[in-house]
């Protein structure tokens, strides 16, 4: 299964484009032209606004690939400037939980995968990988995800309890 979110990054990166093209346009028109510049404040405080809002959102894109056994999940920003990426490889047999978490009024949506296996010493330890940020994927994707994650977990937990 593989789970991608690329137009809808797509999306929001135009639009952090557009608002900010148009914030600084209308700065530039209020700079220039000082007649009308009740009706170009509130333009420019509108896009500065949105580009805020934008920014608390923090939608970024995800990708998801089980296909193999080490699943393989992606990460960037959608914003254009100072993008920070991350990806990282989960053995499916390690995945012990995760959980969603909503913020921002339920617009920010954020999720954190823990593992659980043995270290070196032979003693059996919990990793959380990084929170990321899903809030761009649609809500059936997020089902999706929810149940792959679910059917990895479950199959852990069943063979842990056959080993017991």
């Amino acid at each position: 299964m593989f789970i991608d979110n690329n137009l809808t990054t797509s999306k929001y990166r135009l639009a952090y484009i557009i608002t900010g093209l148009l914030a600084i346009g209308s700065l530039a028109y209020i700079y220039f032209d000082k007649y009308n510049m009740k009706a170009c404040l509130i333009c420019c405080g509108v896009m500065v606004v949105a580009n805020i809002i934008l920014l608390l959102i923090n939608p970024s894109y995800f990708s998801f690939d089980d296909d193999k056994d080490p699943i393989i999940v992606k990460r960037y920003s959608a914003y254009p400037l100072f993008r920070r990426c991350m990806s990282f490889n989960i053995k499916k047999r390690l995945l012990h939980k995760y959980t969603i978490t909503k913020s921002f009024f339920g617009l920010q949506k954020k999720i954190s995968i823990t593992v659980r296996g043995y270290n070196k010493e032979k003693q059996l330890k919990e990793f959380t990988y990084p929170s990321f940020n899903i809030s761009a994927l649609s809500a059936e994707d997020i089902e999706l995800l929810e149940r792959t994650l679910n059917k990895y977990i479950n199959a852990n937990l069943e063979r842990i309890a056959q080993s017991k």
